[in-house]
């Protein structure tokens, strides 16, 4: 990898793993338009973990309260991330071949977020979050396993439509998403080589540009969230689905 492919590997990454408009989805496109080479195991682990950092950053007031009631329903809603990776770890290289499911999945991703247009705001998150509820949002979680489906705009939509408020559905989805990040760089781990001297400013670049970006992400989606708008991301959805698709 060059250090102008880290870097765009970097942005691509920090940018859409947090706007509602999926990170692999992206990513396929990337390498498959771009003529990228597909990034090393070990670049691909460290600029996830930079993201999970700039999770931390961004969410660390609501780390910083968390109970131990919160943290079972963040493993509950982990549970089904977790099952889907395992089952289809074989799977998902073949997955992230496709960029006609990605269209598909873009365009899918595009209906779940209009879903929230006309959701009834003022919501309390604590007599509405409860295990099953998060058990709910994880599976939506688990839809992300397929390139083209938003993390984010999956567990975001499904907490409003379990009558969370806009920020609380922000902040639970990217509670559970540590956990979600970190056990899918454990699943690389048999896979990770190692590195020569002559890579590390390649990572250090996407690493760098990774967190800085998705700092910016996820400010400016809980912005969108908040003032209920999630469903603008949507338009944008579409369209690319809608021209991935077409120009097949």
């Amino acid at each position: 990898m060059t250090p102008i492919q880290g870097l765009i590997l970097g942005l691509i990454q920090g940018l859409t793993e947090f706007l509602p408009v999926s990170s692999s989805g992206h990513l396929v496109i990337a390498q498959n338009l771009l003529k990228l080479t597909e990034p090393p195991v070990v670049f691909d682990v460290f600029v996830h973990l930079a993201t999970a950092l700039a999770v931390v950053i961004v969410i660390r007031e609501t780390l910083k309260n968390i109970n131990l009631d919160q943290i079972k329903l963040i493993l509950i809603a982990s549970i089904p991330a977790g099952v889907f990776g395992i089952l289809l770890n074989q799977k998902i290289e073949e997955l992230f071949g496709s960029l006609k499911l990605v269209g598909f999945s873009l365009i899918f991703t595009g209906l779940i977020l209009f879903s929230t247009k006309k959701i009834r705001q003022g919501y309390t998150l604590t007599p509405k979050l409860n295990p099953k509820n998060s058990f709910l949002i994880g599976l939506a979680q688990a839809l992300a396993i397929f390139p083209g489906i938003s993390r984010s705009g999956s567990t975001i939509t499904a907490g409003l439509h379990q009558g969370l408020t806009p920020k609380d559905a922000f902040n639970f989805s990217f509670l559970i998403s540590l956990p979600a990040i970190a056990g899918a760089q454990l699943l690389q781990l048999n896979k990770l080589g190692s590195l020569s001297p002559k890579e590390f400013p390649v990572l250090a670049i996407g690493c760098l540009t990774a967190l800085l970006s998705g700092v910016f992400a996820l400010k400016l989606l809980k912005r969108f969230v908040v003032c209920g708008k999630l469903h603008f991301f949507g338009y944008y959805c579409f369209t690319l689905g809608f021209t991935i698709l077409l120009s097949l």
